[in-house]
């Protein structure tokens, strides 16, 4: 027991011993403008914000976990990884510099390279084979870039988590993602997309999560029938298109009024179906679009027939306002018209007096009056006076 323990010992000592010296090499040989330790017991070179614009920059060929972000590298030709004397890396941070062109053999023989974040560049375009030879590689960071219409179709049959988002991607292609069948965590937000089919992440089998957040989503049954399909895979999202369950404004007017009950039957039977209804349901997309399609088409059938009732509504109250309108002028015209002919008629009388009474005054006029009326006036039994005799004296025959 004493023996073992006095080996364990030993053994440890000697490691401790081996590692400080190994430290201490790596300390000697760090170049001034980086910063050389141990990060989660690997080998690490940090040179962040030291305008560098190659990856040149003279670290031990040990280091297997290196830090150039917030550089100016703009190129990434081919093997310059692996001409640098970097092929132990593991980690390997390019984040915030200025790439905007990556050869295809830029990677190679970098076989233990897990993680690599290529983040807040300029990249429009990468070839979809350059990292096929990367084995290991298990995490991608692609964020903030600019692929736009150009989305990177990789083929990493090894690859685990890439992170897509804020790279102005607005369409994704049906085979995006066919070189990827290992990829478990999927980052599409904050992008341009307005739809996505279910097409697209039919052949990550293996998907576990999907950040789809803060893209400008278009709720139509595109997204609903990828939300349904994500769900029946059980893949853990955000959901960015809720179906609304209550009635529309218009539905809310023919759905017939709920007869209350008191019978324990009827009391029994509704609380069936609402036990029911909290039930988890599976969805079936089939039935599911047949259901949506049934219920789309009564509910334009329904506002059909509401239109045609509220048209029918508005003419008979505009007809209804049209005739009242067209009466009141009507009935106030005759009103008028009336009116005239009163004071027109009480004129005439008026002149009639008047001329009376003038009569009346003047005895000469009276009498030559009498005389013609008394000329003029014929009996009943007299015939009508000759037209000569008419002409001769118009003054007595004028009311003839």
């Amino acid at each position: 027991m004493t023996d073992g323990i006095i080996v364990g010992l030993v053994v440890t000592i000697i490691l401790n011993f081996i590692v400080n010296i190994v430290s201490s090499q790596s300390l000697e040989t760090c170049p001034s403008f980086c910063v050389c330790d141990t990060w989660y017991m690997l080998r690490r070179a940090s040179c962040t914000g030291r305008h560098l614009y190659n990856v040149y920059t003279g670290v031990p060929n040990t280091v297997q976990a290196l830090d150039l972000s917030n550089n100016v590298i703009s190129f990434l030709n081919n093997f310059e990884l692996a001409n640098a004397g970097l092929t132990s890396l593991k980690h390997l941070n390019l984040s915030g510099n200025t790439i905007s062109e990556i050869g295809l053999n830029a990677f190679d023989n970098l076989n233990d390279l897990k993680v690599l974040d290529l983040s807040k560049n300029h990249l429009y375009d990468i070839p979809d084979d350059v990292f096929l030879q990367n084995k290991n590689l298990r995490i991608l960071k692609l964020s903030r870039n600019n692929f736009n219409l150009h989305p990177p179709k990789f083929r990493s049959p090894w690859l685990t988590e890439l992170s897509l988002d804020s790279c102005q991607i607005s369409h994704l292609p049906m085979d995006m993602f066919n070189g990827l069948p290992r990829i478990q965590c999927l980052d599409l937000s904050n992008n341009l997309m307005i739809q996505m089919s279910s097409a697209v992440v039919q052949t990550l089998q293996r998907l576990k999560k999907l950040s789809l957040t803060g893209n400008p989503w278009s709720c139509n049954e595109i997204m609903h029938d990828l939300q349904i399909h994500l769900k029946h895979k059980e893949v853990k999202f955000d959901e960015v298109c809720f179906k609304k369950m209550y009635p529309k404004k218009f539905e809310k007017m023919i759905l017939p009024p709920i007869k209350k009950q008191t019978n324990d039957h009827s009391w029994s039977i509704i609380r069936n179906t609402t036990i029911e209804k909290t039930k988890p349901v599976t969805y079936n997309t089939s039935s599911s679009l047949n259901n949506k399609r049934l219920s789309t088409n009564k509910h334009i059938a329904n506002q059909q027939i509401i239109n045609v009732f509220l048209f029918l509504i508005i003419g008979f109250i505009s007809g209804v306002a049209c005739g009242m309108f067209i009466s009141y002028f009507w009935f106030s015209g005759k009103y008028i018209c009336t009116r005239y002919r009163r004071r027109d008629s009480n004129l005439s009388l008026e002149y009639h007096d008047f001329q009376r009474h003038s009569l009346l005054m003047n005895p000469y006029l009276r009498n030559s009056m009498e005389s013609d009326t008394s000329l003029a006036e014929p009996s009943p039994s007299t015939p009508p006076p000759s037209y000569r005799e008419v002409v001769s004296r118009p003054s007595l025959y004028r009311c003839l």
